[in-house]
């Protein structure tokens, strides 16, 4: 049987009675959001850069290989990256030149709506408050890093820097469409870590996954982690040496107690979103009118607080409305294909 399509009237006035229930329930927006919100990358894709760090000795060698393998892994087998976009210098491979070539390689990979994440295993230090990372023959600093970084044309950047004194990048890599997690808070914080056991388990494993979407978010492989380490001193009744911190979207380092959850870092999942794709012409063009108002929606949360609240409130009804009539019109045109 065919449904019956309503007319555009029929459907103006459908909007503007969804546009009433949205203004008079106010509280009900960030559940709409809830519902409506899709990732906005999902017509995005992701790569990965893994340094292994020179180890020193035979049991750093073993703990920083299983970790390094692991998350490589993890982003192939499991979250779906593309084996050549997970690039993985371990040892002597980690010498500048190497990590100069690495980037070169990503510039040419990656696109400006991607996700880039960068993972620090090894040792670290923090004196007079300056981070390096310790590779083969001269260390690199959170600054040359930076300068790297900085020639990537790229959508977020998530850093995960697993070594001791990693607290000590926070403030240099922070940035806007960054997530840094550091295993300590300081560049003094300087003994061996267990944190990145845990990071690990979250990506490896499905226990991290809270809202049981299928994915794990940065967010909630952060919060593991934290757990897992808490309870590590806890149980062996030892004095915690690291404290791991997050920095969201260039705000101050928190833990994972914040009490508002860090928004890129929530949205940001290590899934890598292929495309939605239709074979109907007509349906793919609403699915790509779909795509672009979620990222809008997305943009307006992560700058919510640098735009007055009447008009943050405004921008955000309106595109609600939208998506709220694409999904309706995408539906329709479904239903009339079968």
């Amino acid at each position: 049987m065919r449904i019956p399509v309503a007319s555009p009237a029929a459907r103006r006035r459908g909007a503007r009675k969804l546009a009433g229930l949205i203004s008079q329930h106010r509280f009900a927006v960030p559940l709409m959001v809830l519902l409506l919100f899709v990732p906005a990358f999902a017509l995005a894709d992701s790569s990965a850069l893994v340094l292994r760090g020179v180890a020193g000795d035979p049991e750093h060698e073993q703990k920083f290989e299983k970790w390094t393998a692991g998350t490589a892994k993890a982003l192939v087998d499991k979250f779906g990256f593309s084996a050549d976009r997970v690039i993985v210098l371990t040892d002597k491979k980690t010498a500048q030149a190497e990590i100069q070539k690495a980037f070169a390689t990503l510039k040419q990979q990656l696109k400006p709506l991607d996700t880039f994440f960068l993972f620090f295993i090894g040792h670290g230090s923090g004196e007079d408050g300056q981070y390096k990372f310790n590779i083969s023959g001269p260390d690199y600093t959170a600054d040359d890093y930076n300068k790297l970084l900085g020639t990537l044309n790229v959508g977020r950047i998530v850093i995960v820097a697993a070594t001791p004194a990693s607290g000590a990048s926070l403030d240099k890599f922070a940035g806007k469409n960054r997530v840094v997690i550091t295993a300590t808070r300081s560049g003094q914080e300087g003994n061996d870590i267990v944190f990145y056991d845990y990071f690990l388990e979250a990506l490896q494993g499905t226990a991290a996954d809270e809202d049981k979407d299928q994915k794990v978010s940065v967010w909630e492989a952060f919060k593991y982690a934290v757990a897992g380490t808490e309870r590590f001193y806890k149980e062996e009744g030892r004095l915690a040496t690291e404290h791991p911190q997050i920095s969201d979207n260039g705000t101050e380092k928190t833990d994972a107690k914040a009490k508002e959850p860090p928004l890129v870092a929530r949205s940001t999942s290590f899934v890598v979103d292929r495309p939605i794709v239709s074979s109907d012409p007509k349906i793919q063009t609403l699915l790509n009118q779909r795509k672009e108002l979620e990222q809008k929606i997305e943009a307006l949360r992560i700058n919510k607080n640098s735009i007055p609240a009447p008009e943050y409130d405004k921008q955000l009804d309106e595109l609600l409305l939208q998506l709220a009539l694409k999904n309706q019109e995408i539906k329709q045109q479904e239903t009339q294909k079968k």
